[in-house]
């Protein structure tokens, strides 16, 4: 869920550093008792396998403290990160409150700045337009300092999401080793774009992917809906993607997992593909990017029998088949290595 300005008005910068300031405090005792254990859990003078035993043990218990040392060391730096972000979230928020109130303006929770002075009586149309345009700039200042606020917020909540170590939340597990995740930076950049300039950057992925995998796609349709985030048809080749997700930079994945779908089709075709001696093979472009003519055999074979849930079959089914997982293999590995400069770049070979 999108974090909104009504909550961004709530935040607070002190928390964070008293928070950080007390896993400083748990680090100092936690560091202390490690040191302790490892030096002086097993006496020196003990010898035989119930020494042998007793020492592993120890070992055991100290790499599990030193883990999670190193989880409250990662939290302590987000959390002092985060504030110093908050911190500028803050002084920005107070700044565009202070001019709404001093220009006539107010902002609604959900970001929106609307108009509350009451015009004054103009002598002439050019005074009444010139009074309206410089209202409209004022506006459309104040909206950009909003989706300022928003962006660096998004990189926050970046920050502190990234921080939290693995097995403390499944789900969170889940995404990071399944879709993966993109960092803060990442995160903010995309809340900074209009979804003008999303769309644009994702109609210029595609097209980069599909040239990269020799495959030809015809369109790019945004009616996927409800918990669908996307799909690839392979009858008329086109990509299907859910509108509702474009503020969530997490739909690179599905774009990137969704074009993997049409190269395992295309890299079936090819390795079907007859050809003269003297032709060259087209399965060698997918072979020079490290897939096997036994994997697409897989995916033809898994093609084939795919396993849905509208047709009856598990989620489980449908999740672990080798099409999916490889899919997924795509789309995690590109969240996890994007930049802003790739999205910056994208964005400006779109144009």
């Amino acid at each position: 869920m999108a974090i909104t300005f009504g909550q961004v008005k709530t935040w607070k910068a002190a928390p964070l550093g008293d928070a950080g300031d007390g896993l400083k405090a748990d680090l100092r005792l936690l560091e202390t008792s490690r040191d302790e254990l490892e030096a002086n859990g097993v006496a020196k003078s003990w010898t035989g396998a119930a020494a042998d035993a007793a020492r592993g043990h120890r070992d055991s218990l100290v790499a599990d403290l030193s883990s999670h040392i190193t989880g409250k060391q990662q939290m302590q730096k987000a959390l002092y990160s985060a504030e110093t972000e908050v911190e500028t979230i803050e002084r920005l928020v107070q700044g565009i409150l202070d001019r709404a109130k001093t220009q006539e303006f107010t902002v609604s929770d959900d970001g929106t700045v609307t108009s509350t002075a009451t015009p004054p009586t103009f002598k002439s149309r050019f005074e009444a337009e010139e009074w309206g345009n410089s209202r409209q700039t004022i506006a459309q200042e104040l909206a950009d300092d909003v989706t300022a606020a928003l962006a660096k917020a998004a990189g926050v909540d970046m920050i502190l999401t990234d921080a939290i170590p693995a097995g403390t939340d499944k789900d969170l597990d889940h995404t990071r080793d399944e879709r993966g995740m993109v960092s803060p930076e990442v995160a903010e950049r995309w809340a900074q774009l209009t979804d003008a300039e999303r769309k644009a950057i994702i109609d210029q992925k595609i097209a980069e992917l599909a040239e990269e995998y020799g495959v030809d796609v015809e369109d790019i349709v945004w009616d996927a809906q409800g918990s669908t985030n996307g799909y690839w048809s392979e009858d008329d080749h086109t990509v299907h993607l859910n509108p509702a997700n474009v503020g969530d930079p997490d739909i690179l994945h599905t774009v990137a997992h969704e074009m993997r779908h049409a190269r395992q089709f295309e890299a079936i075709e090819d390795n079907n593909d007859f050809q003269f001696w003297w032709e060259d093979d087209p399965f060698d472009m997918h072979e020079e990017d490290g897939i096997t003519e036994e994997q697409a055999e897989e995916w033809e074979e898994n093609f084939d029998d795919y396993k849905s849930t509208d047709n009856g079959d598990s989620y489980d089914e449908y999740y672990n088949q080798p099409v999916e997982a490889d899919a997924r293999k795509s789309g995690r590995e590109y969240l996890d290595n994007l930049t802003t400069e790739e999205l910056d770049r994208l964005l400006k070979e779109s144009k």
